[in-house]
């Protein structure tokens, strides 16, 4: 299926994107905004965003995108956006949820402190927002979580991570049930993709290629390889997908697993 055909305009629907900042988030903010969506871009640090609204305003002719900078394991910055959306377009017709962190330690390493911050930005932050802006998604809304290939492999020194990403994927799979018909709820999950998030992974080139040698495609992917997949789970193309993980990691892992490599 074409995704430039009519099933992927996104005119006049309104998208709500978290971690909208940088990364896969950014890209995901301008892939909507290039097929006519309103953005919303959500995420911590002010400078980052105006920059990526930049994006967005020269990728998509709409007038209404704006951002709002939230810290998403603050209940209170929640409510806000929930305020933000009452008092704005009143709907929310998309909602990405690709904020998240990747702290790479050894098991026996991990402090308690550390666990819980991050569960509380990749598990409980998603979970409380889509509480807060499920009454403004109208019939026929999409939800689509990023999760990552660590969700479903193991991977040394990422136990927290894996773990997070593990819970991530069954908050999915139990949305996507309890809230069918009326809104669909799905995942992506990227493989090796260049982030700010694997910035420090990536100079190491040794690890580089060992982490392409073990994706079908050769490479790693980038930002608008999930920004694509986003899209398309988002859009009326994807009308009769729910409760789906969606790999987009080139074809990882083939053979072996590299540690210390964030999925995304």
């Amino acid at each position: 299926m074409d995704i430039n055909s009519s099933q992927s305009d996104m005119q006049g629907r309104v998208a709500v994107v978290t971690g909208a900042s940088s990364g896969i988030g950014a890209a995901a903010a301008r892939h909507l905004a290039s097929h006519g969506a309103q953005v919303i871009l959500v995420g911590r640090h002010a400078d980052r965003l105006r920059e990526a609204l930049e994006a967005v305003r020269t990728a998509g002719s709409h007038d209404g995108h704006t951002v709002i900078q939230a810290d998403l394991t603050e209940s209170t910055d929640i409510e806000a956006i929930a305020n933000a959306i009452q008092e704005g377009p009143g709907r929310v017709d998309v909602l990405v949820h690709s904020a998240g962190i990747y702290e790479p330690k050894p098991f026996v390493t991990i402090t308690a402190a550390e666990l819980d911050r991050v569960w509380a930005i990749n598990v409980r932050a998603p979970f409380l927002l889509t509480q807060a802006l499920v009454p403004w998604m109208r019939r026929g809304a999409s939800i689509v979580f990023v999760s990552s290939a660590s969700g479903r492999i193991g991977v040394a020194d990422e136990t927290a991570y894996c773990a997070s990403k593990c819970g991530l994927d069954g908050l999915m799979r139990a949305l996507a049930v309890e809230l069918a018909p009326a809104i669909r709820v799905n995942t992506v999950a990227p493989g090796f993709t260049k982030t700010p998030m694997n910035e420090a992974f990536r100079r190491d080139s040794t690890a580089v290629a060992g982490a392409e040698r073990a994706i079908l495609a050769n490479r790693l992917g980038h930002t608008d390889d999930v920004a694509y997949a986003i899209g398309y789970l988002a859009s009326d193309a994807a009308s009769f997908v729910y409760g789906t993980i969606l790999a987009v990691d080139g074809g990882y892992p083939i053979s072996h697993v590299q540690s210390g490599a964030a999925a995304e």
